[in-house]
Formats: C-alpha cells, structure tokens, sequence
C-alpha cells in the first residue's frame, strides 16, 4: 500500500469560510441574484462541514476518482436534502422530496454517475445534490497532491475535470491564468491565449465581454466552438473570491447565453 499524506483540516476551514463570507457580502450587490447567492451560502456551510468531517488521506498510486468514499457522501445527503427543501427553488425542492424517498442503493448509484470523465449524465438539478457533496470530499484529496508547474492540457491535472472558471494574478509585467476544476477544485496554470475547450490559438476567435458595473469578471468566449467561460481578474479586484465571484455575476451567463454561447460546464448554482 502506498503512503497517505495527511490532510490540513486548518487550511480547508479557512478556505470555506472565506468562501462563505464572500457570498453573503455579494449578495449586498447582486440584488437580482440574492435568493440564488443565499442558497448558495447555506450550500457553502454545508460544504464546509463535510470538508471537516472526511479526513482521508491521498494514495499517490491509486486515481483522485476511484478514493471518493461514495458511502460517506451519501451519508451526507439528507443534510444537503433538508437544507435544498428549506431554501431552494420549487424544482430543487421537489427533487429533494423525490430522492428523500429513494433507497441507500440508488442514491449512491447518482453519485456513481459523477465519477465518469464526461459531462454528467444526471440531470442539473442531480448534479447540483452530488457536486456539493462530492466537491468538499475531492478538493480535501487534491490538496494533498504535489503541484506541477509544466502542466499544460485543459483538464484538471488531479482529477480530469473539465474547468469552471479561469483566474488571472498579477505576475511580472501582466498576468498569470489559470483555470478552476469544476469537479475538484484544482486550479492549474494555463495559457493566455487559448481556447479551453477546443484549442483555439487565433486572437480574433477568442473575445472577452465584461459590464462596466462588474469589470473585475469576463466572459472568454471562443467563436470557434462557441464555448465560453467566465474569468475572475484578480487584478482589479484583489478581495475576490474567484470561486464565489464567477457564481455570483450570473448576468454576464446571461449575456453569453443569449448571444449563443454554451458554458463550459455549469456552476454548482445551474449558471
């Protein structure tokens, strides 16, 4: 057997709790997206909880995938169950209702469907029940992995993830861009100039659309493939938190959606 690292509960405490501070301050200025931004808040909570409570340790010879403790995240479940029917829309309430009644062995089997290296086969509303569940699980055993500077392909070198977001720091003269997994939470450095999705190099396939009133986050849309992500620019706004922010401006999903652009991969709120 392979050696375990062990995991920093400290450090991931802190990482949620600035996770949920975030949300509840934006909600002061995304009026239109508050009920969205406290589910999201109270989702958070939950996340750190779970977070907290898994303590395993990452086997350097054996997939991020195939460590998930599929039990324990089930065993997380009805919490997440309670909360969506407490402060969620009807259709999340209603899911929730709906698997409240379904047996240990199906509800484990919806989170078996996540592990697969394509889009979900679970509906978004399923999706939302098992990425919060799973996230705080996956993002404890990546945290634990080595990084590696010459990683270069545009899915999530821990857990082949397709990316949710992309995040530029100041480095040198400009900036640095990485992206976010959606599965995990693994950020990684990535090219500038370069389409996520389908490999894009031409400048003039790639434009970038922001509003004045939220300039710190953009849209990178690819003309070629006609995906897009939303990037955090840490540059203009240094008390973002990139994770939190990207979910928080869900105008500009908007924006791109009617201008027939497909997200990459939804957020955990469905933007």
């Amino acid at each position: 057997m392979g050696i375990r690292t062990a995991i920093d509960l400290n450090g991931s405490e802190q990482r949620w709790g600035r996770r949920i501070e975030r949300a509840r301050a934006l909600q002061e200025k995304q009026q239109a997206f508050v009920p969205a931004l406290r589910l999201y808040e109270a989702t958070l909570k939950f996340q750190r909880e779970v977070a907290l409570s898994s303590n395993s340790g990452f086997r350097a010879e054996v997939s991020l995938r195939k460590q998930l403790d599929l039990s324990f995240a089930c065993s997380k479940l009805p919490s997440l169950l309670a909360l969506a029917q407490k402060q969620g829309p009807d259709t999340l309430r209603e899911r929730a209702t709906s698997l409240q009644r379904e047996s240990e062995a199906v509800q484990v089997r919806l989170f078996e469907s996540a592990l697969g290296l394509d889009k979900p086969e679970q509906t978004d509303i399923d999706n939302f029940f098992v990425r919060a569940c799973l996230q705080p699980i996956a993002e404890n055993l990546q945290s634990q992995m080595p990084s590696d500077r010459n990683y270069s392909k545009n899915v999530c070198p821990a857990c082949g993830g397709l990316p949710q977001l992309a995040v530029l720091r100041p480095e040198g003269e400009g900036a640095s861009r990485s992206l976010l997994c959606s599965f995990c939470l693994r950020e990684w450095l990535f090219r500038r100039i370069l389409c996520p999705f389908c490999g894009e190099e031409d400048k003039q396939k790639l434009p970038r659309y922001s509003a004045e009133e939220y300039d710190y986050v953009h849209v990178e849309g690819c003309d070629s493939c006609m995906h897009y992500l939303k990037a955090v620019d840490m540059n203009i706004d240094g008390h973002a938190v990139a994770l939190i922010d990207e979910a928080a401006v869900a105008v500009l999903d908007v924006w791109a959606t009617e201008h027939g652009y497909t997200k990459v991969i939804p957020n955990l709120v469905g933007f």
